[in-house]
C-alpha cells in the first residue's frame, strides 16, 4: 500500500494551484501530480543536457553517427522510388 503525502500549502498557494487546475479542467489533485511529474522530466532533460556538455566528444560522435544513418537511410528511399 503506497503512503500519501499531505500537503500543506498556504492560502495563497492553494488558491494559485486550484485556479490553474480549473482553468486546465482538473482537480487539484492531478494538477499537483501533473507539475510533478513535468518537473522530474525538466530535471531529466536538464541532467542530459549537462552530461553531454560535459562530453562534447561523445556528442559529436554521435551527431556524426546520426547524420550517417540518416544519409544511407535516405540514399536507399530515394533510390526505391
Amino acid at each position: 500500500m503506497s503512503k500519501r503525502l499531505g500537503l500543506n500549502l498556504s492560502d495563497d498557494t492553494h488558491a494559485q494551484v486550484k485556479a490553474r487546475a480549473d482553468a486546465a479542467g482538473v482537480s487539484v489533485h492531478s494538477w499537483i501530480i501533473a507539475a510533478i511529474e513535468r518537473e522530474n522530466f525538466r530535471q531529466l532533460c536538464q541532467d542530459t543536457n549537462d552530461w553531454w556538455a560535459k562530453h562534447p566528444e561523445t556528442a559529436e560522435r554521435q551527431l556524426t553517427d546520426y547524420r550517417h544513418r540518416r544519409a544511407v537511410k535516405g540514399g536507399r528511399d530515394s533510390s526505391a522510388a
